[in-house]
């Protein structure tokens, strides 16, 4: 197998094909071989090339190779194809609810999207797909994804610009050399209707073409709110298994929604307490999206050592809001005929990005020493502008009451008007080198050293309170890896890693050129130890770490500028578990203790405080077990201790009282039934109904009511 990966121990017939082989060479040599010659000796390793199945973390290239989890010196959650199926994630933000340490955010500034914390820190811009930075505002969906990898740490040296927390990265699903085709529909309560297609087909040994296809429209336990979806996904690869593979792939994804920014914080700094599913909105707020990607790959194979890996994408990404967030005015006492302000939320925004990243990986020895080596090349250009909509004051939606709200309230004609102002565009050129070595030092013990040098220019057209005019970046910045890894056997992996991370003030589109500041730096220090258990069936994994940010920016972008701390840090642990117990019983599970403070800050009252939004504990299980031949339930739990929510960018001694969102527990269940070519799955969501907060607005605006209980039915048919 010479493009094999190795694990702890192979499947059973595995083991017996292998011996078996073994002793017919043996015995071949032997009918064949003088009698007074001595048979060579015969090397028996057990090894899989494929991705073990179930809930347990396949290969995984986050580190730029094709590595088992278990030997990333970093701390990595997988989640795999199952797990997504079977919770019936069909969002990014769905399936990250099975990762411990990461919180969502609610709309910072009318941010559009996918926006997430990940051990306390901003990760909304750590988004990647199949490896390639994917930062824009949209919210993403996973009926095109085989599995997600979320890397913990500062993660520059592999990635360019980033932050403390880590990436994720969405792994695509490609064209096999088997024929299959699959379809799916799913009904569910609250209007919830949803099809797929996943459609391959074998184009002769070495080619394959594939088809994946999606459709939803679905309302929400939150009155008027709803979410419509249209996805699809070709791809096509050649020179399958040949030294020259070649893949090119498409991808569309529009969202036509109607946005919720949830409920307001009532006088005692907590949620405001009505019925979960009051919306204070207008049934006219849309939220538009429209995402374009076209991506081409070329491996070239030297050897079995060595290979070149280019990947160029073209990525065009295009988005509307106009909106409500909710605000309660004034101090009185809060009664049901007490106002509720709808402040408006109007922007647009147009992304197009072209990147070409290449990568050279081989292997090789130097004396006793043995290396594997990687050195890339990563070259990004992005284009951007956003914009405001309406500076007419008069187009706002009218006042409502917190006991009545009514979503059709007439409103002003100019409401909606899609009037451009306040425009912003943005032009960036970023390179990035980078080189890094795994170094065998001896028997179990390796040394990875790792340096990257990321230069951007770029180019502003600013227009608003604060600067007017065009502004210009210029910056060069090294970030570095490192890591000390033991591996006694194929069981245990234990590490000390230290990586780094930046992030220039022309990041992500805040439009700060004029901050007097100098770029973000993030260190994470790890100390870690991951176990492949139960003849490899299962996989454990811990880590202590202390992650340290300086100079963090607001990523508001109500506003172009603002310092939210000097400095802060998180020392945290995590355990995971994933995989097969028994033969029928099967788990994913993780945990997090988080313990992060500010310990400089411009505004002395919040030096000490915890960050927004980083709750100490953090936690989610899921679990199933087959107990006959086609019948298998599942359930699980996801929960998170109290978070707070404060303004954070004042630079004048004022007293801070932050607001908060409760700590909460959410049970799921599942029972689902598979036999031959037909699959059927019942989920229940939020089992008990209980009123938790899934979003947090960090300002201290407004929080965003999870889902209440809800119940979807799957069907899935297998053609062949």
């Amino acid at each position: 197998m010479a493009h094999c990966i190795e694990r702890g121990a192979a499947p059973p017939a595995l083991r017996a094909l292998i011996a078996l082989s073994a002793s017919a060479s043996i015995w071949a040599q032997a009918q064949t071989a003088p009698a007074d010659t001595t048979l060579p000796e015969v090397r028996v390793k057990d090894a899989a090339d494929a991705a073990p199945s179930g809930l347990q973390g396949g290969v995984t290239r986050v580190g730029k190779l094709p590595q088992l989890p278990r030997d990333v010196p970093q701390a990595l959650t997988v989640l795999p194809r199952q797990l997504i199926e079977e919770t019936n994630a069909n969002t990014l933000k769905e399936a990250l609810r099975n990762v411990a340490g990461l919180t969502f955010n609610a709309a910072e500034g009318g941010r559009i999207g996918d926006n997430m914390n990940l051990r306390g820190f901003y990760s909304f811009g750590d988004l990647y797909l199949d490896g390639i930075r994917d930062t824009a505002q949209y919210n993403r969906e996973t009926f095109n994804l085989n599995q997600v990898d979320v890397l913990r740490g500062s993660a520059a040296m592999l990635f360019g610009r980033g932050q403390a927390g880590g990436v994720v990265n969405q792994v695509s699903k490609e064209p096999e050399a088997a024929d299959f085709a699959r379809a799916g529909v799913t009904l569910g309560s609250e209007r919830y209707r949803r099809a797929t297609a996943d459609l391959n087909k074998g184009l002769g040994e070495q080619a394959a073409l594939r088809l994946n296809l999606m459709t939803t429209d679905a309302g929400s336990t939150r009155d008027v709110v709803e979410s419509k979806r249209m996805g699809v996904a070709p791809s096509l690869r050649l020179g399958i298994g040949t030294d020259d593979e070649f893949l090119l792939s498409a991808y569309y994804l529009q969202t036509r929604n109607i946005p919720d920014y949830g409920l307001p914080y009532g006088r005692d700094h907590r949620p405001l307490d009505v019925p979960a599913q009051r919306f204070y909105g207008t049934r006219s707020d849309y939220e538009d999206n429209d995402t374009t990607m076209l991506t081409g790959r070329h491996v070239h194979r030297f050897s079995r050592d060595t290979e070149l890996r280019t990947v160029v994408r073209v990525a065009d990404y295009r988005r509307e809001l106009w909106a409500v967030a909710p605000r309660l005015p004034g101090a009185a006492p809060v009664t049901d005929a007490s106002p509720i302000n709808r402040q408006r939320q109007a922007r647009g925004g147009e992304e197009q990005t072209y990147t070409l990243q290449s990568d050279l990986t081989t292997r090789f020895a130097t004396g006793r020493f043995k290396h594997e080596l990687l050195a890339g090349v990563e070259v990004l250009v992005e284009r951007a502008s956003r914009w405001s909509y309406n500076s007419d004051a008069t187009a706002v939606a009218p006042p409502t009451t917190v006991g009545d709200p009514n979503p059709d309230d007439p409103l002003p004609g100019t409401y909606g008007n899609r009037v451009r102002n306040a425009i912003n565009s943005y032009k960036g050129l970023s390179t990035g080198v980078y080189l890094q070595d795994v170094v065998e030092l001896a028997p179990h013990w390796k040394m990875l050293a790792g340096l990257r040098r990321d230069d951007m220019r770029a180019d502003y057209q600013i227009v608003n309170n604060t600067f007017n005019g065009p502004a210009n970046i210029d910056f060069g910045e090294w970030s570095f890896r490192t890591g000390l890894s033991w591996q006694p056997d194929d069981v245990g992996h234990y590490y000390l890693s230290f990586s780094d991370s930046f992030n220039p003030t022309a990041d992500l589109y805040q439009l700060s050129a004029n901050d007097p500041f100098p770029p973000e730096r993030s260190r994470t220090l790890e100390l870690g130890a991951k176990w492949d258990v139960l003849d490899g069936d299962l996989s454990l994994r811990t880590s202590l770490y202390r992650a340290e940010k300086e100079w963090e920016r607001n990523t508001d972008l109500e506003s172009s500028g603002g310092l939210l701390s000097k400095k802060r840090h998180t020392d945290g642990l995590e355990l995971e578990a994933s995989g097969r117990l028994t033969r029928n019983w099967e788990t994913f599970a993780t945990l997090s203790f988080m313990r992060a403070r500010i310990d400089e800050h411009l505004n002395p009252n919040l030096i000490g405080m915890r960050p927004r939004n980083t709750p100490p504990l953090s936690y989610s299980l899921w679990t199933t077990y087959k107990f006959a031949p086609h019948w298998k339930v599942g359930g699980g739990v996801e929960g998170k201790s109290a978070r707070l929510a404060y303004a954070a960018t004042s630079t004048t001694a004022v007293p801070v009282t932050p607001n908060i969102a409760p700590s909460y527990q959410r049970w799921d269940a599942m029972l689902a039934y598979a036999a031959g070519n037909h699959a059927l799955r019942v989920n229940l969501f939020n089992l008990f109904n209980t009123r938790y907060y899934e979003s947090v607005y960090e300002n201290g605006g407004h929080v965003v009511p999870g889902a209440q209980r809800t119940l979807q039915i799957s069907f899935d048919y297998k053609f062949f």
